[in-house]
C-alpha cells in the first residue's frame, strides 16, 4: 500500500528502545508515514535487521479512540500535520522520542521532560509487519540495490576510460612540459650570452664616452686659462690707453693748430665707433641668441655635451674676436696719437676693419649654420644622454655662461671708456689753454 499512498515523511532518526526485561539500547530506526486519503500508515524498521519492522494503519474511527483515550484536542487532519512536526521537533531536539517493546508490538511515545516529570503528548501503538510484506519490501530493496549497483558499475567503467584519458593527457603534458623546460633552458643560455655580450660593449662604449668627456673638460679648463691670459692683457691695454690720453693731452695743449684736425679725424672716429658699436651689439645679440639656444637645450634637457662644444668654440671665437676688437681699439687711440704724420696710414686701417668686420659677419652666418647643425646632431643625441652627464654638463655650462657674462661686462666697460674719451675729445676737454 505504501506504493500508492503519498509520503509525509521519511528520516532515519537514533532512537532508545526499552525491551520488556529492561535493557534499554539506541538504534538508528527509520520512520515513514504515508497518507491514504482515509488511513495513515506508520512504519517504523531497522535497516540493519529485517526482523525489527512494524507497522500501523490509523483510520478515522482509529484516531477517535486514540483521541479519547489520550484526551487530545485535535482533529484526524491535524493530527497528520501534527505527527509530522512532532518528528520535526525531535530532529530539532525540542521533543523526546522513545520506542517501548511489548508482546505484541512496540509503542511510540512523544514526551517533553520537565524539573518534576515527563509530559507525554502522543503515543502510538505498532503491530509487528506481515511477513509476506517483510519479503516483499526485501525484494523491492534487492531490486533497487541491483540497479544502483548496475548503475555505479557503468560509472566506474566511465571513470576508469577517463581516468586513463586523464593519464594520456598528463603524460603528453608532461613530454610537452620537459620539452618546453629544455627549450627554455637554452633560450636562457642564449639570452645570458647575448646579455653578456652587450653588457661588455656597453661597458666599452661608456668607458670611451667618459674618456671623451674627459678630454672636452680639459679643453674647457686650458680656454679656461687663454680666457684669463687675454683678461689681463686687455686690463694692461686698458692701461696702456689711458696713458695713450694723458700723452694726447700733452700733445694738444702743445699744439693748438692740429685740434682742428684731430677734430675732424675724431669725427670720422666716431663714424667709425659708431660702426664698429654696431658690431658690438651685433655680437651682442649673436650672444643672447646663444643664450637662448642654450636656455632650450636646458629646458629639453637635450645633447648637452655636443653643444657644450659648440659653445665652447663660439666662446672661444667670440673672445677671439673681442680680442681683435681691443686691438682695433687700441689701434685707434694710437691713431688719435699720430694724427698728422699716420693720416693716410689711418685711413688704410679703417678700410682693413671694415673688411675684418664683413669678414666677422660672415663668421657669424657660419656660426650660426654650424649651430643648426648642433643642434640636429643634439637631438639625436638626446636619447643616449643620462642624467649625471647632464648634472656635470650643465655645471660647466653654467660656468661657461658666468665666463661669458664677464667678457661682455669687460667690453661694456672699455666701451663706456671710449665713450667718455670721445665725449671728452669732441667737446675740447684737450684744448691748450
Amino acid at each position: 500500500m505504501a506504493g500508492n499512498g503519498v509520503s509525509l515523511y521519511s528520516g532515519h532518526h537514533l532512537i532508545p528502545i526499552y525491551k520488556r526485561t529492561g535493557f534499554c539500547e539506541e538504534r538508528k530506526l527509520s520512520i515513514d508515514i504515508f497518507d491514504f486519503g482515509d488511513q495513515l500508515e506508520i512504519k517504523l524498521r531497522d535497516l540493519s535487521e529485517y526482523s525489527f519492522n512494524y507497522t500501523e494503519y490509523i483510520n478515522l474511527n482509529d484516531f477517535e479512540v486514540m483521541r479519547i483515550k489520550q484526551s487530545l484536542d485535535i482533529n484526524y487532519p491535524e493530527f497528520k500535520t501534527n505527527i509530522v512536526d512532532l518528528l520535526h521537533q525531535f530532529v530539532q531536539k525540542e521533543m523526546f522520542l522513545k520506542c517501548q517493546m511489548n508482546d505484541v508490538g512496540c509503542t511510540l511515545i512523544f514526551f517533553t521532560k520537565t524539573k518534576i516529570k515527563s509530559i507525554v503528548y502522543l503515543t502510538l501503538d505498532l503491530h509487528v509487519t506481515d511477513q509476506k510484506k517483510i519479503i516483499a519490501e526485501m525484494y523491492k530493496e534487492m531490486n533497487n540495490l541491483q540497479d544502483v549497483n548496475e548503475k555505479l558499475q557503468k560509472q566506474l567503467v566511465k571513470a576508469h576510460k577517463v581516468v586513463e584519458n586523464k593519464e594520456s593527457q598528463i603524460l603528453d603534458l608532461e613530454i610537452t612540459r620537459n620539452l618546453i623546460l629544455d627549450q627554455f633552458f637554452k633560450n636562457l643560455q642564449q639570452i645570458e650570452k647575448i646579455f653578456s655580450t652587450k653588457l661588455t660593449q656597453t661597458q666599452a662604449s661608456v668607458m670611451n664616452r667618459i674618456s671623451s668627456h674627459k678630454t672636452q673638460i680639459s679643453k674647457l679648463h686650458r680656454n679656461l686659462e687663454i680666457l684669463k691670459q687675454q683678461h689681463t692683457l686687455k686690463r694692461d691695454s686698458s692701461d696702456r690707453l689711458i696713458r695713450t690720453m694723458e700723452s694726447l693731452k700733452l700733445e694738444n695743449m702743445e699744439n693748438a693748430k692740429s685740434i682742428e684736425d684731430l677734430q675732424k679725424e675724431i669725427a670720422s672716429l666716431n663714424i667709425l665707433k659708431v660702426s664698429l658699436e654696431r658690431n658690438v651689439e651685433d655680437l651682442k645679440r649673436s650672444l643672447e641668441n646663444v643664450e637662448i639656444s642654450n636656455k632650450n637645450l636646458e629646458r629639453n634637457k637635450s645633447k648637452l655635451e655636443k653643444d657644450l662644444e659648440t659653445l665652447s668654440i663660439v666662446v672661444t671665437q667670440k673672445e677671439s674676436k673681442i680680442s681683435e676688437l681691443s686691438k682695433d681699439l687700441v689701434q685707434a687711440n694710437n691713431m688719435l696719437v699720430q694724427f698728422n704724420s699716420h693720416f693716410d696710414t689711418k685711413v688704410q686701417q679703417v678700410e682693413e676693419l671694415q673688411e675684418a668686420l664683413r669678414l666677422k659677419e660672415k663668421l657669424l652666418n657660419e656660426q650660426k649654420c654650424q649651430t643648426q647643425e648642433l643642434l640636429k646632431t643634439f637631438e639625436e643625441y638626446k636619447a643616449k644622454c643620462n642624467i649625471e652627464k647632464f648634472k656635470s654638463l650643465e655645471q660647466q655650462l653654467f660656468s661657461s655662461e658666468k665666463r661669458i657674462q664677464d667678457l661682455e661686462e669687460e667690453i661694456r666697460k672699455l666701451n663706456k671708456i671710449n665713450a667718455i674719451l670721445t665725449q671728452k675729445l669732441s667737446h675740447g676737454y684737450f684744448v691748450p689753454k
